[in-house]
């Protein structure tokens, strides 16, 4: 048995008997009740969660008798708990109430026997809109819940509209507080509603909450906290509510880019989005949730000045330095929720997505005829059961279907030529075409009972029939640090010819068992393990992951928890590779690499050149990260709270790729002449990560409410992914050096304020230091095909890059249109200006040292623009 396959098992082995311990160290079993104690009535005690399994806290609990009488009232506390004494024997029914939740009711049978814990789940739903302005951050309260850490990111609706947000992308906006260390080879994972999904589903106004890194150890899902992005969505409400919104920017308002030399270009968008919900026929059971959008953007590509010059000096061109991007987008979504007689809830969706762009990938080096058009089309139908079998027992079921279908194609048919970090002119030579059909679905049931939350459970990321059609080079690139390309200069040409389509059927399938374990009032544990599957890599049948964390305060009434935990995350390739296998197999599609190449290329070159191969390590393992983590909550306020939290991460068998039939030592021939490159899919890169990450959130005060986040990290791997090849292929362990994500320090504060009644002010700070860049050549030294030859004695990621200072203001103002909270009707008008600073904020540094822009920027981010958003609630 391999080493990999025992350490899942030996972090369970170290870490039950310590949970058995304290269990067993724990208050010993309450004894039998006597007779004055039944005299004096039974007692109903539970946990009220939403349904991401967090405490709901100040939850209303209600006990009704037969008449409808209110015979006693509770609030749950800081992790959801409630209490209701002296309760006589006799039917009742519970009812729950929580702002932002949808109200539930329980019918209890009390007798003289003991009174199992209950344990309800709130679903979200839509408020009637508050005329007073809030800032709409949740009150953190430190907790020994494991699930409650409070270096968590969240941000509810009422925050959403009151922070700025640039073109209503609240994704990108939260998306600062992801680790790009810590996401895995097929993105960023996003969970909606409790399953990973390709989109939110719905438009911007029925995003309930936002969160990232909650619950950072949870078996439940695939990636850890900081490289997951979990979505709740509105749900339907007894009446009718809705949210309709106007947004836009104009380029007249805005500053000029720091590489438009030859003055501002025109650029105007246009956005347009609602939502409404309510009954359906007046029903107070079946309800609806309808939501659009339409975006229409017209944008300008900005390419370097001096790529131009020395594009133009060789014979290319002549180019423009800006170019038109319009991009078109509509979204339209529809639900239907239904609550059944006994209680169960069901929802059905439909969501239908169109996007069209012109002119993309265009910009710093890249020339405009390398521009492309993409499109994109989805279909996707959602599904959701919750079923409460008992008060202790709670299944749910939900999947979704869907498909799309995304072509890419090149404006200019030439072939593409390739400069070494000066341009990239002729064609982009990118055509191609994604179709899916995909399944992504969860179900799961929990049962509570005593110290005990049992979840278990089978989850499919994905089960899709996939179309990948690669028309890519048909026409061929010239890759060279010098034009034309001489000999003496080592030149590639890349061709493409044969079978571009394939299909197949990708299944990654994976189950979860957990446990959260309440071992006294002041110390909680959590034990979990996932099992992943994903095919066409050797089927890999032993993937094990292993979750566990705990939470303890040194007394019941302490504002201090020690928080800590660790895990084993396991990674997923994501159709392309997949893709690649099936193509480069020396039979569908084939791939041709010319060395030193005339141009144009001569037919007697191609037909003596062999076909290149994509294939996989016979010893590949799925890849898996190891996080742990231990840190201090304190209560600072009632209302806030600050965190410190060191993380570890260690990258284990990480992707990469190979050349194994590259040169040896510099030679042109090949070992084996009968192929040309052969691109070995590896799972032999490491990565070593250290963090101290510090965090403050909460409503500290009148005048400010938020989050703050410091993180002071160092990050080291020798891969860059799965498509990355070494500068060496035969000496990979000299490529180990800083990530490509790596960042010193980042800070990132996202609030809002009210200083007065005629305003609210929204702030988001974003400071970084500089990613590295990648010192090259500009040459292909060794002859493998590929330039990013570093020169001798030069680490991987050596040059310091550009950093970043990122300030935006959202200033807002409400006017009401009725004063009865019920039936609020507010109309919100804020003026939103993003980049206030105007900082260049160059994106990168060219590290081409044959090139004459070494060293410098070539492209930034945009500059400082002005956006008025307009919103309607009712």
């Amino acid at each position: 048995m391999s080493l990999r396959f025992l350490i899942p098992f030996a972090m369970l082995a170290l870490v039950w008997p310590l949970a058995v311990r304290a269990q067993e160290a724990g208050p010993a079993p309450s004894p039998a009740r006597s007779e004055d104690e039944r005299a004096a009535g039974s007692s109903i005690t539970g946990v009220v969660l939403d349904p991401s399994g967090a405490a709901i806290t100040q939850g209303e609990v209600t006990l009704v008798g037969t008449k409808a009488e209110v015979l006693a009232r509770t609030t749950t506390d800081k992790v959801g708990a409630f209490r209701i004494d002296n309760i006589a024997p006799g039917k009742y029914t519970l009812e729950f109430h929580a702002d932002g939740f949808r109200d539930a009711h329980l019918a209890a049978a009390v007798t003289n026997k003991r009174f199992s814990p209950l344990r309800v789940v709130l679903q979200i739903s839509v408020e009637t809109e508050n005329i007073t302005v809030a800032t709409g951050i949740n009150v953190p309260l430190v907790s020994t819940e494991t699930s409650e850490n409070q270096n968590n990111n969240a941000i509810d609706r009422d925050a959403l509209d009151r922070v700025p947000v640039f073109d209503q992308d609240y994704i990108t906006t939260m998306s600062r507080f992801l680790d790009d260390n810590a996401i895995g080879t097929n993105g960023v994972s996003l969970v909606v509603n409790g399953i990973e999904a390709n989109g939110p589903g719905v438009t911007p106004s029925a995003i309930q909450e936002v969160k990232i890194n909650n619950n950072p150890y949870s078996a439940r899902f695939s990636r850890p906290g900081r490289a997951r992005l979990e979505i709740v969505t509105k749900s339907g409400t007894a009446d009718y509510h809705g949210s309709m919104n106007f947004m836009f920017r104009d380029s007249v308002f805005d500053a000029a880019n720091a590489f438009a030399t030859l003055g501002k270009p025109p650029e105007r968008r246009q956005y347009y989005e609602g939502s409404l919900t309510g009954p359906i026929r007046h029903s107070k059971r079946t309800s609806f949730l309808l939501s659009l959008d339409e975006d229409l953007l017209d944008q300008q590509d900005i390419v370097d000045a001096n790529a131009i010059s020395a594009a133009e000096s060789l014979g290319f061109g002549p180019f423009a330095q800006t170019l038109p991007n319009p991009t078109h987008h509509f979204f339209g979504s529809g639900r239907i929720f239904h609550d059944l007689a006994n209680g169960d809830q069901f929802w059905f969706g439909y969501s239908y997505e169109h996007r069209s762009a012109e002119n993309q990938n265009v910009g710093g080096t890249t020339l405009p005829s390398a521009a492309t058009d993409t499109r994109f089309l989805e279909h996707e139908i959602n599904v959701s059961y919750l079923h409460q079998f008992s008060p202790h027992w709670v299944n749910q079921a939900r999947f979704l279907v869907g498909h799309f279908d995304s072509p890419v194609t090149s404006v200019n048919p030439g072939a593409q030529i390739n400069i070494s970090g000066l341009f990239t002119a002729g064609g982009a030579q990118a055509d191609s075409r994604r179709t899916e059909y995909h399944f992504d679905g969860t179900d799961f049931a929990t049962y509570a009972s005593g110290k005990h939350q049992l979840s278990f459970g089978v989850d499919i990321p994905d089960i899709s029939r996939r179309g990948l059609d690669d028309f890519t080079n048909r026409a061929g690139t010239y890759s060279s640090p010098v034009w034309p390309p001489a000999v003496a200069t080592p030149a590639t040409y890349l061709v493409q010819t044969g079978q571009g389509h394939v299909t197949f059927l990708e299944r990654v399938i994976c189950a979860f068992v957990e446990d959260n374990i309440r071992v006294r009032s002041n110390f909680s544990v959590y034990l979990g393990v996932r099992y992943y599957f994903q095919n066409y890599f050797h089927d890999d049948p032993d993937n094990f992951a292993p979750r566990v964390s705990f939470a303890y305060a040194p007394s019941d009434k302490s504002k201090t928890v020690i928080r800590g935990g660790a895990g084993v995350f396991y990674d997923r390739t994501g159709p392309s590779p997949i893709g690649d296998l099936l193509h480069f197999n020396g039979v569908n599609l084939l791939r041709f690499i010319v060395a030193t190449p005339e141009y144009p290329v001569l037919p007697s070159e191609l037909a003596g050149t062999p076909t290149s191969l994509v294939t996989l390590d016979p010893r590949s393992r799925m890849p898996f990260t190891l996080q742990y983590s231990i840190g201090v909550e304190q209560q600072v306020t009632a209302k806030s709270t600050f965190s410190a939290v060191y993380i570890g991460n260690r990258g284990i068998d990480s992707f990469r790729s190979s050349d194994a039939n590259a040169p040896v030592n510099g030679n042109i021939s090949r070992p084996n002449p009968a192929f040309g490159q052969v691109r070995e899919i590896q799972s032999e890169g490491s990565l070593k990560g250290n963090a101290l990450e510090l965090t403050f959130r909460g409503k500290p005060s009148m005048y400010f409410s938020g989050q703050i986040q410091y993180t002071l990290s160092r990050t080291d791997n020798n891969t860059s992914g799965i498509t990355y090849f070494p500068a060496n292929s035969y000496d990979p362990s000299a490529d180990w050096g800083r990530s490509d994500n790596d960042r010193l320090h980042k800070f990132d504060l996202l609030a809002a304020t009210q200083p007065t009644k005629y305003f609210t002010l929204g702030v988001a700070l974003s400071a970084y230091s500089g990613k590295p860049v990648n010192i090259t050549t500009g040459a292909d030294g060794n002859n493998d095909g590929i330039f990013n030859d570093r020169p001798p004695g030069v680490p991987r990621n050596s040059m310091a890059g550009p950093g970043l200072v990122d300030l935006d203001l959202n200033l807002s103002h409400d006017f009401p249109f009725s004063k009865a909270k019920k039936e609020a009707r507010v109309l919100s008008v804020a003026l939103n200006s993003f980049n206030v600073l105007n900082h260049p904020n160059y994106v990168t540094y060219i590290g081409v040292r044959s090139s004459s822009l070494f060293g410098k920027p070539v492209s930034a981010q945009p500059p400082r623009r002005m956006q008025v958003d307009v919103q309607f609630k009712f």
